[in-house]
């Protein structure tokens, strides 16, 4: 260390500009004068720019404007929607109760006054078709109760009979 501390070490200063340092003596600098200079004109603004801003500013607007006509819309459709499903549950519920008030009677008397039909003449032919094949059954009165083991017996003789035939 007394190597180093016994050395002298000089710094050259003559790179420096000295009177940059001093306050009162400091020139002015190339790039000082320079700026000084060019001095900025005025930027004006073309009449592209404004109308290019003001229709984008016009069409984002527009946009906007859509967008709550389209939520609006919406919501009023969802509200008529529903409001079509109660009213068809409701005539559901209407046509239920008509069809349980008319009785025979109701339904008669309308055919009769509204549609002009009348009740069947004994003079006039009535038609009737089947789809199966006739076949009539003749139930007589049982004069004595037969045992329930008998009775069994002759009901299903006369269902297989009836099969057969």
């Amino acid at each position: 260390m007394d190597a180093i501390a016994g050395k002298k070490i000089t710094y050259d200063f003559s790179r420096f500009d000295t009177s940059m340092s001093e306050k009162g003596t400091c020139s002015r600098t190339r790039r000082e004068a320079t700026k000084r200079e060019y001095t900025r004109a005025k930027t004006k603004i073309s009449a592209f720019a404004v109308f290019s801003t003001v229709s984008v500013f016009v069409v984002l607007v527009a946009l906007l404007f859509s967008y709550v006509k389209l939520t609006e819309a919406s919501d009023l459709n969802r509200k008529a929607k529903a409001h079509l499903v109660t009213l068809q549950e409701e005539n559901q519920m209407l046509e239920v109760n008509l069809n349980q008030r008319m009785g025979a009677m109701q339904i008669r008397d309308y055919a009769v006054t509204r549609l002009g039909m009348s009740k069947v003449d004994k003079s006039q032919i009535t038609y009737v078709t089947t789809s199966g094949g006739d076949r009539f059954e003749i139930i007589e009165p049982e004069k004595k109760s037969a045992p329930k083991f008998v009775s069994g017996l002759i009901k299903g003789f006369s269902t297989i009979v009836e099969y057969i035939n």
